[in-house]
């Protein structure tokens, strides 16, 4: 009996211990940071972090750690700043009282580093290196290199240099005079040092490298020439150079412009140059006259109107541009003044067009459809003519690095196309992968629809495209047909590979292996994947329950420094090989986590009205009891699942609510995904909203009398419109948000752009201009259906507001007292958008909390209530 009255006193123990985790309030506010300047040395041995407070108000230290890895030594370094590794081992760079300090981590060694000259690491090496200027020689100011070995103390210097360069293979290519003469020289630091050109050092003038860094040019003077007239192609694996051309042979006729004589980063096969042109004529004041007087024209470009109210200049047209010819020493003028508004050049000097966009006809509709639209030319550059072949379209094409094919995603058709000059015509390449390459999930008209392109393999000859799950090669030459890089390993799985956040690779040609980050549609989680050799891919370090990222990878890529983080994992650092293997975690910034009532995350999935399938997230309080009904808080913008596992920090609110401060107070908060279709925004939100807040009181979840909602910004129009439709919310809290389509659509933004643009093309997805669509633009504003509104409001509103008005949240308190309806408004004075003054922010904070409580949990009214 004894036993048994004492294994119930320790499970109540247990009980009492859990039921003690604290709510999530000012004191973790206070307590919780995050972590910076993450670093890996050149080896991947050391790492280096700081750390902040959430709180604003509380101080930092100024201080930075040092980790060695996986499980060595630990330092902090007090009052430094601008620290880094250099070397490729064991040694740091950093100030520290005006003072440069480089010191060895391993041994613990400390140089003052006496040079006043600003000094770089030459990455991948042991040198640091700096210049400082030579005395004075003739009428050269000339300068000296200095490179310091880190391992042996040694230091290379290298004199008498007008201008230098480190190539990325640690080389340096630099001029250098003796005496009368000057030589172009390349070489590693402290090796042997190349001659590419000698001669007499008052006829060279400067030179420059090409991007792929084995050559370029140079420019000399020519024989009774004041000018350096003559340009040299050089070339580095031959040391080799031979003229190109002569800029005095070169003729604009026109005497109002000149020619600046430079170098250029030629290629070895470049057969044109964009010439650099300036006018001889005085420039043109472009400065506004100040007046109290302003004049809009409706036939103004938005452009040039936002230019004249918020910079007071005027916008100048479009300088002429020319191209030379060099083997057939033929100027081609490609754009008069003002004719195009931009020109696409390829970098590789070779190519047999360029393409030109004339945004003019259309600079008047930027108003509502904020992306510019531009009719497309190609120019022949033989001949300068120009051809009208796109009219009236969205983006530009994309070269490839040497220049022999462009290609366009088609918007409207939603496909990728090469150009072919023969036809003048774009042609669909896309046809060739066997699913879309276009984002369906995309419902705003201003965003591209275009999974995007990775990069190009086979000298240029072959594009990267993606479709939603993987990457497609596609032959531009017809020779071969498309395949996938990844081998159907994304679809398969259902991971969406991308790499980084854009996409883009570049030239695949000279990567062994990439890494993806992988997006998991199952469990909404991020993970790391490794294409090696273009054709294999497979999981590196993925794990259904949190995301992973990486931080950053060691120099000589033999290690990582990544997190894992889901909403209950806080994203520390770990480290780990470049295989993420032998895994050793490195800081546990926030363990006073443990102590608070965090809950846990759910993805949960139901039938929306529309019969489709809708997911959103629920955050649940710990000990969740499913026989229960919870109080519930709905919080959403647009779509929160592919953050599902993102960590949500405790912090003061600027405007939405925090969800951990409310999950610890024993709420459930819901954020469904919304799925909008076009002119029909307000019952989109509607139809996938109220379809999950059913299926929570279906499920027990909650119940009617235990439900608020809280939206901000779009997220506040949503919220109020959902008011109109429903009382089936006890409570809501309706931020900055738009309440009268009709009233918001004309004005302009603090940016200079009418707001017409985001009900046209962006957010307010109408699809149509409000002239076209009035009982859209009315049956989609709440303002007009307050009547119906039951549901106690609480509109938060701020009067300096620049993104949505002030009057929108007037105009809806107005309407809810005029219908006696309960409703109350806090305006911050002069605050934003969002509040930046820190005792508003607790203010605030502390309002929603109180408001909530009273309504869904029978707590005491508060005052100000």
């Amino acid at each position: 009996m004894k036993k048994i009255v004492l294994l119930c006193a320790l499970a109540l123990g247990v009980h009492s211990l859990s039921a003690q985790k604290k709510a999530v309030d000012e004191s973790a506010y206070q307590s919780w940071q995050r972590i910076n300047s993450k670093a890996l040395s050149y080896n991947g041995k050391w790492m280096s972090y700081s750390t902040v407070f959430q709180d604003e108000e509380k101080e930092n230290k100024k201080q930075i750690i040092i980790q060695e890895a996986p499980k060595g030594k630990r330092l902090v370094l007090e009052n430094v700043s601008d620290l880094k590794f250099i070397g490729k081992k064991d040694w740091i760079q950093y100030s520290k009282n005006d003072s440069t300090l480089l010191q060895n981590l391993k041994t613990g060694v400390k140089k003052l580093w006496k040079s006043k000259h600003y000094t770089n690491a030459l990455e991948g090496t042991d040198f640091l290196y700096y210049t400082r200027p030579e005395s004075q020689k003739g009428e050269f100011f000339l300068q000296r290199l200095v490179c310091y070995n880190l391992e042996s103390s040694d230091s290379i210097s290298v004199n008498n240099i007008k201008s230098s360069r480190f190539l990325k293979n640690k080389s340096i290519v630099y001029l250098q005079t003796e005496k009368d003469q000057v030589f172009l020289k390349h070489g590693i630091p402290g090796g042997k040092q190349e001659i590419v050109y000698s001669g007499k050092a008052s006829d060279f003038g400067d030179f420059q490298l090409n991007d792929k860094e084995n050559g370029g040019s140079f420019t000399l003077k020519g024989n009774n020439s004041a000018d350096f007239n003559m340009v040299y192609y050089f070339n580095l694996n031959t040391n080799t150079a031979h003229l190109v051309f002569n800029y005095d042979e070169i003729n604009l006729n026109d005497s109002s412009l000149s020619i600046s004589k430079v170098a250029y980063g030629l290629n070895e096969n470049s057969n044109f140059i964009t010439l650099l042109v300036n006018s001889n004529k005085r420039p043109e004041n472009t400065q506004v006259a100040k007046s109290n007087v302003e004049i809009w024209r409706s036939n103004q470009g938005a452009m040039e109107r936002r230019q004249e109210l918020l910079r007071s200049s005027k916008t100048l047209p479009s300088e002429q541009k020319f191209i030379y010819d060099i083997a057939n020493k033929k100027v081609i003028k490609v754009a008069s003044a003002g004719e195009f508004d931009q020109v696409s050049i390829p970098e590789s000097g070779s190519f047999k067009g360029i393409f030109a966009l004339d945004k003019k006809p259309y600079a008047v509709e930027v108003d509502w459809t904020f992306n510019e639209r531009s009719d497309l030319y190609w120019i022949d550059a033989s001949t300068g003519k120009s051809t009208k072949v796109l009219t009236g379209v969205f983006g530009n094409p994309t070269w490839n690095p040497q220049g022999s094919f462009a290609v366009y995603y088609d918007e409207k058709a939603k496909i990728w196309t090469v150009f072919d000059p023969a036809s003048m015509q774009f042609k669909n390449i896309s046809s060739q992968i066997p699913f879309p390459v276009s984002d369906d999930n995309v419902d705003m008209k201003a965003s591209n629809t275009a999974f995007g392109i990775a990069g190009w393999l086979n000298n240029g000859n072959t594009v990267v495209i993606y479709d939603q799950f993987d990457l497609w090669a596609v032959d531009l030459t017809n020779q071969n047909k498309a395949y996938s890089i990844t081998q159907g390993y994304g679809r398969k799985n259902k991971i969406e590979l991308r790499y980084s956040e854009t996409g883009f690779i570049g030239d695949l040609d000279q990567r062994k292996s990439i890494d993806f980050t992988g997006f998991d549609l199952v469990h909404k989680s991020k993970g790391v994947y490794r294409l090696t050799n273009k054709r294999s891919i497979a999981k590196v370090f993925a794990d259904p329950d949190y995301n992973v990222r990486v931080e950053a990878v060691s120099e000589d890529n033999s290690s990582v420094l990544f997190s894992k983080e889901s909403y209950r994992i806080f994203p520390d650092l770990w480290w780990g090989t470049s295989s993420f293997e032998s895994l050793q975690k490195i800081t546990d910034i926030n363990p006073q986590q443990k102590d608070y009532a965090w809950g846990t995350a759910k993805l949960v999935t139901w039938k929306s009205f529309s019969g489709k399938e809708n997911q959103g997230n629920l955050y649940l309080p710990d000990n969740y009891d499913s026989k229960k009904t919870y109080p519930v808080i709905v919080h959403f913008y647009e779509k929160h699942t592919e953050e599902f596992n993102a960590y949500q920090l405790p912090e003061v609110s600027t405007s939405n609510i925090n969800i951990p401060t409310f999950v610890s107070r024993g709420y459930i908060v819901f954020q469904p995904d919304v799925h909008y279709v076009y002119g029909d925004v307000g019952s989109s939100v509607y139809n996938d909203v109220m379809s999950g807040v059913e299926y929570l009181i279906a499920n027990g979840i909650t119940e009617k009398g235990k439900i608020g909602i809280q939206g901000h910004s779009f997220g506040g129009y949503e919220t109020s419109f959902l008011m109109t439709k429903t009382d089936l919310f006890t409570c809501a809290i309706v931020g900055s948000g738009v309440s009268n389509f009709t009233s918001n659509y004309p004005v302009m933004r603090s940016n200079g752009i009418s707001t017409m643009f985001k009900y046209e093309a962006d957010q307010y997805r109408m699809g149509s201009s409000m002239h076209d669509n009035l009982d859209g633009y009315i049956k989609n504003s709440p303002l007009f259906a307050a009547k119906n509104i039951k549901t106690p409001i609480l509109i938060f509103h701020n009067d300096n507001d620049r993104a949505v008005p002030y009057q929108e949240g007037q105009s809806l308190f107005f309407a809810l007292r005029r219908l006696a309806k309960p409703a109350l408004l806090v305006n911050y004075k002069k605050e934003d958008h969002t509040l930046d003054d820190a005792a508003n922010k607790k203010d605030w904070t502390l309002k929603m909390q109180q408001y909530f409580d009273y309504y869904l949990k029978g707590a005491a009214r508060p005052d100000w209530m």
